[in-house]
């Protein structure tokens, strides 16, 4: 499903995936804060799960602007987040359908084929794993029209897509892998030939931002 012929270097307004651990450090929080507010101001759109940690922290730096904030939850509810539009905040929330594809592809099945043991997962699990292919589906500009998700920004502890340490972030990492959607891991343990390739096929607004917040990524 990877697209072999990928758009020219895009300009905002685009969409792209702000996800983590629930277990970044807090100076990387803070960090990724800054870079959301920075591509916010650049008229980003952040497409993100609503989870503690690294996904607040996205929200919360693209909340300081006017740029429009979609939170995909994996249920009514979840972290006090309920589908619609926030009046307060203004970010629109969504819960995957049963019938919702991206690229043709339903987003269990995608869920479903990069989990390990999708037969051992119960029903709020599944819904969580669904979640996460949501997230890569794409945002809602402020007109209503759906952006796709161009580029993910991640952080997992051990800069991998696998592992017990890559947790939820890491099933995404995967997705986005199948779907040919570049990522940016911004741990230090990421593998800095990973990183490179990753930078060379993200739009040019945010290669720069991530430089700009990361200097210590590959150029």
């Amino acid at each position: 499903m990877t697209d072999p012929h990928p758009p020219a270097d895009p300009r905002p307004p685009f969409a792209y995936a702000g996800i983590g651990s629930r277990r970044t450090p807090d100076a990387v929080l803070a960090t990724l804060a800054d870079l959301a507010e920075t591509l916010g101001r650049a008229g980003c759109v952040l497409s993100t799960g609503g989870a503690d940690g690294a996904d607040r922290a996205f929200e919360t730096g693209a909340l300081r602007t006017d740029a429009p904030v979609t939170v995909h939850a994996p249920w009514s509810g979840y972290n006090g987040y309920r589908p619609g539009r926030e009046p307060e905040s203004d970010i629109d929330v969504c819960v995957p359908g049963r019938t919702d594809t991206v690229r043709g592809e339903p987003y269990a099945d995608l869920a479903r084929r990069h989990h390990p043991a999708w037969e051992r997962c119960g029903r709020g699990a599944r819904a969580l794993f669904t979640r996460n292919v949501a997230i890569l589906a794409g945002a809602l500009a402020d007109d209503g029209e759906s952006l796709p998700v161009l580029a993910v920004v991640a952080y997992t502890p051990n800069g991998l897509p696998t592992g017990r340490d890559a947790g939820g972030t890491g099933h995404t990492l995967r997705v986005a892998a199948e779907l040919g959607i570049p990522a940016v891991n911004v741990a230090p343990a990421t593998p800095a030939a990973d990183n490179a390739a990753a930078l060379e096929r993200v739009p040019a607004t945010l290669r720069a931002a991530v430089l700009r917040h990361f200097p210590g990524l590959p150029r």
